[in-house]
């Protein structure tokens, strides 16, 4: 009998801690299944932040360290430099990387560090209990912005695609089949360029079902709204080159 399917070797086989209608969980096993296929999972080495995106440790069957919030880059760059041939997984939420560690973010970038960031976009502080965040869209109710955040996003692959030095910045999605095809793919170009001394950033879009009042069901809905009002897929940088 042909084998069609199985659990990446990647991830662990334990339950996964997300909640229903939450990405994170898609894209932790996309991740698992790019090292899996490029044969990476002994060199891969995933930093893992302050909130939601901690529990990717669990499921990750690789390496991993926890990181002081915001510092996921910083900690990421130290491990590099200090192993070159490891791959390199920054992996981030946006009170992470769009919040307290702004700085980190942006002087990573700068430097064009040889790691990948991969920032899980879900527009509010999921963890603490759903507060408006610099990622949240305009007239988005979250528990302080109660009649609709009045603040203009953050957009971090739009402002790190001017900087020289990052070689591969996108935008992507995994609230449809489609989506979830092209993050894959956009993951494993990262990695690929990673492998050549590259930076990568790929923002998520995601959304947090729980504090936000979404069904979870409905969340798929949600993140198309979100992609055409605020946040538009796409590559922003590919080889270096602005797109």
């Amino acid at each position: 009998m042909e084998c069609v399917y199985k659990r990446p070797e990647s991830l662990t086989p334990y339950p996964m801690m997300f909640c229903p209608g939450c990405h994170h969980a898609i894209l932790i096993k996309l991740v698992a299944e790019v090292l899996d296929e490029m044969n990476l999972r002994e060199q891969a080495v995933l930093a893992a932040p302050i909130g939601c995106g901690g529990m990717t440790v669990p499921s990750a069957n690789f390496d991993t360290i926890f990181s002081l919030h915001g510092r996921v880059p910083s900690a990421g760059t130290a491990i590099k430099r200090l192993n070159p041939e490891s791959l390199v997984i920054c992996y981030q939420g946006d009170g992470d990387a769009g919040a307290i560690g702004t700085a980190e973010t942006v002087h990573t970038a700068r430097r064009g560090e040889a790691v990948t960031v991969i920032f899980v976009n879900n527009s509010v502080f999921g963890m603490t209990g759903g507060q408006a965040a610099p990622t949240t869209p305009v007239g988005t109710w979250t528990i302080t912005s109660k009649k609709g955040n009045r603040e203009a996003p953050l957009k971090l692959p739009e402002m790190l695609a001017t900087l020289d030095e990052p070689d591969y910045v996108a935008r992507c999605a995994v609230n449809n089949p489609k989506h979830i095809i092209r993050c894959k793919k956009a993951i494993k170009h990262a990695f690929e360029r990673q492998l050549e001394g590259k930076y990568s950033f790929i923002e998520v879009v995601s959304a947090c079902v729980t504090t936000m009042g979404i069904k979870a069901e409905k969340s798929p809905e949600f993140i198309d709204k979100v992609i055409k009002t605020d946040f538009p897929l796409g590559e922003f940088k590919r080889d270096g080159k602005r797109l």
